[in-house]
């Protein structure tokens, strides 16, 4: 039945390479689908995530045809190679979460040096406790990201990464395994360099508040500049984020170009 089922279909593999073909590409694009917040992340059900994975392997399904009958069917070789699909799609999610993780960071710095930290919102996508400027912050990225039309180049990235590092091989990083760790540090490394450079307009407004406020306090010690911090810097880091809203939009834009670069260059290495 399934023979004829298939024969009038016009398909010519089998089912079961179909079937494990699907299985490996849905553990290279799930991962990507379950960890960055432009998904949705975690407050998106488990079905929903789900659904979504198994529709963009159908959009990239045509990408793997040529490669389904290549797959062996042994048991051992394939969960190495399920494992191989698992590490491609973590290493993804990671490079493509880079503005993202950045951006929540940056939040924190800024509740940290203005204040606010003490009050914290629960964030849809991360399922978790942040604080204020936190919050706005991942919340402003997914926008800019999704009006950029990010996603449409991150599913790009995945027809490139079947055509790198096809189904039915492992990754022969051609660069050595340890030019890719290297880029991995570097992406790490640069998620901090990106959280201060988009919080540096509030820092550095904050900072020289509490640099007035100390001069303040030496001139007239009565002063009790703690408690006038507490009700002055919250209003500077709100004016300071809001003037300079568009600088940290500009910024954020072109971290979102270093991530792809950096995206490019893992695929290179991997290939």
């Amino acid at each position: 039945m399934l023979a004829e089922v298939r024969h009038q279909l016009g398909i010519q593999t089998d089912f079961t390479h179909v079937t494990m073909g699907m299985a490996l590409l849905l553990a290279r694009v799930l991962p990507v689908v379950i960890l960055t917040p432009f998904l949705g992340g975690e407050s998106v059900p488990s079905e929903v995530k789900l659904g979504l994975g198994l529709m963009l392997g159908l959009v990239l399904f045509p990408a793997i045809v040529s490669q389904i009958q290549l797959i062996p069917i042994s048991a051992v070789v394939f969960v190495a190679l399920m494992l191989k699909e698992l590490f491609m799609g973590l290493a993804l999610s990671m490079v493509v979460g880079l503005v993202f993780e950045s951006a929540q960071s940056a939040g924190g710095f800024i509740d940290t040096m203005s204040g606010t930290n003490q009050a914290q919102l629960m964030v849809p996508q991360i399922q978790q406790q942040t604080t204020l400027f936190s919050n706005l912050n991942l919340q402003l990225t997914t926008v800019i990201f999704l009006t950029l039309g990010g996603h449409h180049i991150v599913i790009q990235a995945f027809g490139d990464s079947l055509a790198a590092v096809p189904l039915d091989r492992f990754p022969r990083v051609s660069g050595g395994f340890w030019a890719f760790t290297d880029l991995i540090l570097r992406v790490s490394g640069d998620m901090f360099r990106v959280a201060v450079a988009l919080a540096s307009p509030v820092l550095l407004a904050t900072f020289l508040t509490d640099l007035a406020l100390g001069m303040i306090n030496r001139v007239a010690p009565q002063v009790q500049v703690f408690f006038v911090a507490m009700q002055i810097k919250p209003m500077v880091t709100v004016v300071i984020m809001f003037s300079a809203i568009h600088l940290i939009i500009n910024r954020t834009v072109d971290e979102f170009g270093v991530m792809f670069v950096w995206m490019k260059k893992a695929l290179l290495l991997l290939s």
